[in-house]
């Protein structure tokens, strides 16, 4: 079951292929003051509905971080897929969509993993 995800303002409007089960928590500075709680996928599975006001924040240019600049709301990043445990940049991508956008679903169903981004890079 497909779900969809909305920034405040409605501007980012994005399909997920199915409900979350499963968020990380990190702690970097970017994600605790962005309020991000993130589920991962694919990054050719979530279809962008609509990014009437999107704008992207990167301080690195690997990890793009995008948000509506209409409401500010944090909506989704597209970065190279770290967990694979390269010393080099890895090729492949992932889709993190920001939990939080998700309407009438309950984030204390998600399973959280917190990870320490502060001290990780």
């Amino acid at each position: 079951m497909t779900s969809i995800a909305t920034c405040h303002c409605g501007g980012t409007r994005i399909e997920l292929p199915d409900t979350p089960t499963h968020a990380t928590s990190c702690t970097c500075t970017f994600c605790t003051k962005s309020g991000g709680l993130w589920s991962y996928y694919p990054p050719e599975a979530p279809k962008i509905l609509s990014d009437t006001h999107g704008a992207v924040y990167s301080v690195t240019g690997y990890n793009k971080h995008h948000f509506c600049a209409n409401c500010g709301c944090a909506t989704y990043g597209v970065s190279p897929d770290w967990s694979l445990g390269d010393t080099e940049v890895p090729e492949k991508l992932k889709f993190a969509i920001n939990t939080r956008l998700l309407d009438d679903f309950d984030l204390k169903a998600l399973v959280v993993t917190e990870i320490d981004g502060r001290n990780l890079w």
